[in-house]
């Protein structure tokens, strides 16, 4: 759910918005779906932002396309329009909160749905701040001032190993247990959330991608193919032409949002 317009202007910022999703040269399915919404209320905006979210259906689970679709557009809707307390990024958690427990009540009471799981990374921007909400090993990054720092943490076997020095970042890439998850939608109904939050400036990118995007690159190449090329639609599109041509082994969803600046 999201305006169609890939700008939108108001007093406090100019947000480009750009994506790009594609289900690879091997999987029958694209199981990765994306959502934003840019309210075009200005008292609305100036409450609860614009919300950006990003999941990718769990592989060898069955229904992860429908997972990754509900989620985000759960997310959503419970976001804006729910029940929650206005204040940040408490609201964001509250409404992630519960489209975890909805996922998974879905999966255990729909037999065409059983044991769907999925990951689900949330970013919001709110005047001149941005707070993420995340489970799972989709991926947000920020590109500022010539830094491309991820944001989130993966919550993966791998992810863990190299944090604790055990794997090398390099060895992650071709690791046998790469895609083992440790925390997802629909594994259980009280998940562990995790919440960050930080300072927006003029010319910041955010990048969420699903870990399919990383399958065939490597994060500098990323951050030089942005410098280089911009991350407009068509650009996002290059990229993943690129990726496709490497193999394009899995899934690959991009969503660049541009605060500001040109």
């Amino acid at each position: 759910m999201g305006e169609p317009l890939s700008q939108q202007n108001s007093s406090e910022e100019l947000l480009q918005v750009s994506e790009c999703t594609d289900k690879g040269q091997l999987r029958p399915h694209n199981e990765d779906s994306y959502g934003y919404y840019l309210p075009t209320d200005h008292e609305m905006k100036n409450r609860l932002g614009s919300l950006f979210a990003i999941s990718d259906g769990v592989g060898g689970n069955l229904a992860g396309e429908a997972a990754s679709a509900e989620a985000v557009n759960t997310l959503l809707q419970e976001y804006y329009f729910g029940d929650y307390a206005e204040k940040l990024p408490g609201r964001l958690r509250d409404a992630f909160n519960h489209t975890a427990v909805h996922i998974f009540d879905l999966a255990k009471t729909n037999r065409s749905f059983s044991n769907m799981q999925c990951t689900l990374t949330a970013l919001l921007l709110r005047q001149d701040r941005f707070h993420i909400a995340h489970v799972g090993d989709s991926k947000a990054f920020l590109l500022r001032s010539g830094k491309f720092v991820q944001l989130t943490k993966d919550h993966s076997l791998v992810g863990r190993l190299v944090r604790l020095g055990f794997v090398t970042p390099e060895a992650a890439r071709s690791h046998p247990n790469k895609h083992v998850l440790l925390r997802s939608l629909g594994e259980q109904p009280l998940m562990p959330t995790d919440l960050y939050t930080g300072n927006v400036l003029p010319g910041d990118l955010f990048c969420l991608m699903t870990d399919g995007i990383l399958e065939h690159t490597t994060e500098s190449e990323l951050q030089a193919y942005l410098l280089e090329k911009g991350h407009t639609t068509d650009a996002l599109n290059g990229l993943i032409e690129q990726l496709n041509e490497r193999g394009g082994y899995d899934n690959m969803t991009i969503l660049i949002v541009k605060v500001g600046g040109q």
